[in-house]
Protein backbone atom coordinates (compact mmCIF):
# COMPACT_ATOMS: atom_id res chain seq x y z
CA UNK A 1 0.00 0.00 0.00
CA UNK A 2 2.67 2.61 0.71
CA UNK A 3 4.10 2.33 -2.69
CA UNK A 4 1.05 2.42 -4.72
CA UNK A 5 0.44 5.61 -2.37
CA UNK A 6 3.98 6.97 -3.15
CA UNK A 7 2.97 6.94 -6.84
CA UNK A 8 -0.25 8.19 -6.77
CA UNK A 9 1.16 11.22 -4.93
CA UNK A 10 3.75 11.53 -7.38
CA UNK A 11 1.50 11.30 -10.39
CA UNK A 12 -0.98 13.18 -8.87
CA UNK A 13 1.67 16.58 -8.49
CA UNK A 14 3.22 15.63 -11.94
CA UNK A 15 -0.18 15.86 -13.29
CA UNK A 16 -1.05 19.36 -10.68
CA UNK A 17 2.17 20.88 -12.55
CA UNK A 18 1.00 19.48 -16.18
CA UNK A 19 -2.22 21.44 -15.08
CA UNK A 20 -0.67 24.14 -14.01
CA UNK A 21 1.56 24.94 -16.50
CA UNK A 22 -1.13 24.32 -19.90
CA UNK A 23 -3.86 26.56 -18.76
CA UNK A 24 -2.90 28.38 -21.63
CA UNK A 25 -3.91 25.53 -23.70
CA UNK A 26 -7.49 26.02 -23.02
CA UNK A 27 -8.06 28.30 -26.07
CA UNK A 28 -6.97 25.55 -27.84
CA UNK A 29 -9.27 23.15 -26.92
CA UNK A 30 -12.22 25.83 -27.15
CA UNK A 31 -10.93 26.04 -30.93
CA UNK A 32 -10.91 22.16 -30.97
CA UNK A 33 -14.32 21.66 -29.53
CA UNK A 34 -16.03 20.80 -32.16
CA UNK A 35 -13.54 18.29 -33.61
CA UNK A 36 -14.42 16.89 -30.23
CA UNK A 37 -18.08 16.23 -29.58
CA UNK A 38 -18.57 13.01 -31.67
CA UNK A 39 -15.70 11.70 -28.96
CA UNK A 40 -17.14 13.15 -26.28
CA UNK A 41 -21.16 11.70 -27.33
CA UNK A 42 -18.95 8.00 -27.41
CA UNK A 43 -17.59 8.33 -23.82
CA UNK A 44 -21.27 9.28 -22.67
CA UNK A 45 -23.04 6.73 -24.25
CA UNK A 46 -20.00 3.97 -22.77
CA UNK A 47 -20.63 5.21 -19.43
CA UNK A 48 -24.61 5.36 -20.25
CA UNK A 49 -24.05 1.96 -21.32
CA UNK A 50 -21.85 0.95 -18.00
CA UNK A 51 -24.35 2.90 -15.85
CA UNK A 52 -27.26 0.60 -17.05
CA UNK A 53 -25.13 -2.50 -16.92
CA UNK A 54 -24.08 -1.53 -12.88
CA UNK A 55 -27.73 -0.91 -12.70
CA UNK A 56 -29.24 -4.34 -14.03
CA UNK A 57 -26.30 -6.66 -12.42
CA UNK A 58 -25.30 -4.84 -9.16
CA UNK A 59 -21.51 -5.67 -10.34
CA UNK A 60 -18.99 -4.75 -12.25
CA UNK A 61 -18.34 -6.24 -16.08
CA UNK A 62 -15.90 -9.18 -16.02
CA UNK A 63 -13.58 -7.37 -18.63
CA UNK A 64 -13.61 -4.13 -15.98
CA UNK A 65 -13.23 -6.37 -12.70
CA UNK A 66 -9.97 -7.81 -14.34
CA UNK A 67 -8.86 -4.36 -15.93
CA UNK A 68 -5.69 -4.05 -13.91
CA UNK A 69 -5.30 -7.69 -12.81
CA UNK A 70 -1.93 -9.29 -13.46
CA UNK A 71 -2.65 -11.80 -15.81
CA UNK A 72 -0.25 -15.00 -15.84
CA UNK A 73 3.21 -13.93 -13.96
CA UNK A 74 4.58 -10.79 -12.53
CA UNK A 75 6.92 -9.46 -15.75
CA UNK A 76 6.49 -6.28 -17.46
CA UNK A 77 7.83 -6.30 -21.25
CA UNK A 78 10.38 -3.29 -21.42
CA UNK A 79 11.40 -2.65 -25.73
CA UNK A 80 15.46 -3.26 -25.52
CA UNK A 81 15.71 -4.86 -22.07
CA UNK A 82 13.28 -8.22 -22.75
CA UNK A 83 10.88 -8.73 -19.79
CA UNK A 84 11.48 -7.49 -16.10
CA UNK A 85 10.41 -9.13 -13.00
CA UNK A 86 8.61 -6.94 -10.72
CA UNK A 87 8.07 -7.21 -7.42
CA UNK A 88 4.86 -6.28 -5.60
CA UNK A 89 5.90 -2.96 -4.20
CA UNK A 90 7.12 -2.07 -8.01
CA UNK A 91 3.76 -3.13 -8.95
CA UNK A 92 1.87 -0.88 -6.55
CA UNK A 93 3.56 1.95 -7.07
CA UNK A 94 3.25 1.32 -11.23
CA UNK A 95 -0.76 1.12 -10.14
CA UNK A 96 -0.24 4.26 -8.47
CA UNK A 97 1.75 6.10 -11.02
CA UNK A 98 -1.51 5.66 -13.37
CA UNK A 99 -3.67 6.78 -11.05
CA UNK A 100 -3.84 10.12 -12.01
CA UNK A 101 -5.40 8.65 -15.20
CA UNK A 102 -8.89 7.09 -13.00
CA UNK A 103 -11.91 8.79 -14.85
CA UNK A 104 -12.84 10.60 -10.99
CA UNK A 105 -15.01 13.69 -10.66
CA UNK A 106 -13.39 14.70 -7.67
CA UNK A 107 -9.59 14.54 -9.01
CA UNK A 108 -11.12 15.99 -11.89
CA UNK A 109 -11.86 18.97 -10.08
CA UNK A 110 -8.68 18.98 -7.90
CA UNK A 111 -6.63 18.52 -11.33
CA UNK A 112 -9.06 22.08 -11.89
CA UNK A 113 -7.94 23.32 -9.25
CA UNK A 114 -4.79 22.87 -9.71
CA UNK A 115 -4.71 24.57 -13.43
CA UNK A 116 -5.63 27.47 -11.68
CA UNK A 117 -2.37 27.88 -9.44
CA UNK A 118 0.51 30.49 -9.75
CA UNK A 119 2.59 27.88 -11.66
CA UNK A 120 4.03 24.14 -12.15
CA UNK A 121 5.76 23.87 -8.49
CA UNK A 122 2.59 25.33 -7.08
CA UNK A 123 -0.21 22.95 -9.59
CA UNK A 124 2.46 20.39 -8.11
CA UNK A 125 2.11 21.33 -4.22
CA UNK A 126 -2.08 21.57 -4.96
CA UNK A 127 -2.53 18.00 -6.69
CA UNK A 128 -0.16 16.42 -3.95
CA UNK A 129 -1.88 17.46 -1.09
CA UNK A 130 -4.60 16.23 -2.35
CA UNK A 131 -3.29 12.98 -2.67
CA UNK A 132 -2.49 12.81 0.75
CA UNK A 133 -5.39 13.46 1.77
CA UNK A 134 -7.28 11.35 -0.05
CA UNK A 135 -5.23 8.53 0.63
CA UNK A 136 -6.42 7.82 4.19
CA UNK A 137 -10.17 7.67 1.97
CA UNK A 138 -8.39 5.23 -0.38
CA UNK A 139 -7.08 2.53 2.63
CA UNK A 140 -10.08 2.51 4.77
CA UNK A 141 -12.89 3.30 2.56
CA UNK A 142 -14.29 0.14 1.21
CA UNK A 143 -13.46 -1.92 4.58
CA UNK A 144 -15.60 0.48 6.23
CA UNK A 145 -18.55 0.76 3.90
CA UNK A 146 -18.76 -3.12 3.60
CA UNK A 147 -18.82 -3.47 7.86
CA UNK A 148 -21.31 -0.21 7.87
CA UNK A 149 -23.59 -2.13 5.06
CA UNK A 150 -22.92 -5.51 4.22
CA UNK A 151 -23.13 -7.01 1.18
CA UNK A 152 -25.94 -6.69 0.19
CA UNK A 153 -26.13 -3.31 0.73
CA UNK A 154 -22.57 -3.10 -1.41
CA UNK A 155 -24.94 -4.61 -4.10
CA UNK A 156 -27.57 -1.91 -3.85
CA UNK A 157 -24.59 1.03 -3.91
CA UNK A 158 -23.48 -0.66 -7.02
CA UNK A 159 -26.75 -0.23 -8.37
CA UNK A 160 -27.07 3.28 -6.91
CA UNK A 161 -23.76 4.02 -8.71
CA UNK A 162 -24.85 2.67 -11.93
CA UNK A 163 -27.92 4.96 -12.06
CA UNK A 164 -25.69 8.04 -10.70
CA UNK A 165 -24.14 7.54 -13.96
CA UNK A 166 -26.61 6.76 -16.19
CA UNK A 167 -28.37 10.33 -14.91
CA UNK A 168 -24.72 11.80 -15.56
CA UNK A 169 -24.45 10.63 -18.96
CA UNK A 170 -27.88 11.06 -19.96
CA UNK A 171 -27.89 14.53 -18.35
CA UNK A 172 -24.75 15.16 -20.31
CA UNK A 173 -26.05 13.93 -23.68
CA UNK A 174 -29.74 15.52 -23.53
CA UNK A 175 -28.13 18.93 -22.10
CA UNK A 176 -26.77 20.13 -25.28
CA UNK A 177 -29.56 18.83 -27.45
CA UNK A 178 -32.30 20.89 -24.58
CA UNK A 179 -30.52 23.99 -25.31
CA UNK A 180 -30.22 23.50 -29.47
CA UNK A 181 -33.96 22.75 -28.88
CA UNK A 182 -34.76 25.96 -27.11
CA UNK A 183 -32.47 28.46 -28.99
CA UNK A 184 -34.44 27.15 -32.36
CA UNK A 185 -38.26 27.29 -30.36
CA UNK A 186 -37.46 30.48 -28.48
CA UNK A 187 -37.63 28.87 -25.16
CA UNK A 188 -35.46 30.09 -22.22
CA UNK A 189 -32.43 27.47 -21.80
Amino acid sequence: MGAFQVGRVLSYALGGAIAAASVGALAWLGGAAAWLRPLWLLVHCAALLLGLYLLVFARQPAWLSQLGQLVGSSTLAVPGAGRVVLSAPARSGLIGLAWVAWPCGLLQSALLTAGLASGPAAGALVMASFAIASGLGLVLGPSLLLKAIGPRGMAWSVRLAGLALVSASGWAMGHGVWVQIAAICGLPS
